[in-house]
């Protein structure tokens, strides 16, 4: 249920466990901040099998790479607990662009650390095990 805090370019959202926030493959331009509580992250391989890539607490943000790169979500969003979550649409994006250039760095930062342990599990994956 979404309880609108600053017109529609942010909103506070809340779920409970279990509920999904978003799908991979959806097509959506916003993303979330993490007010309280525990997001699970994660993607499917071919197989179907589900592959978990990072938990979102409190604090932390996730869902931007759709906002960035304006394309279909990435990986799904799942609550791990009940969750309230701030909803940033592309306006409000710009808006705190503006308004808090510090909270831009930290942004950056995270998408850095996200990087670099996705690349981590590419690494160990089979995809780059030896074949014979």
């Amino acid at each position: 249920m979404a309880i609108e805090t600053s017109g529609t370019a942010i909103v506070r959202e809340t779920y409970a466990p279990n509920d999904f926030i978003f799908f991979e493959g959806d097509i959506e331009t916003h993303f979330y901040i993490v007010e309280q509580g525990q997001v699970q992250i994660f993607t499917k391989n071919k197989m179907g099998k589900r592959i978990d890539i990072i938990r979102v607490e409190a604090g932390e943000s996730f869902g931007e790479f759709a906002l960035l790169d304006n394309k279909p979500r990435s990986a799904s969003a799942q609550a791990l607990t009940e969750v309230s979550l701030i909803k940033v649409s592309a306006d409000g994006y710009e808006q705190l662009l503006s308004e808090l250039p510090v909270w831009c760095s930290c942004m950056m930062k995270s998408f850095v650390v996200r990087l670099k342990n996705m690349t981590d599990q590419l690494k160990a994956g089979d995809q780059f095990m030896e074949r014979k």
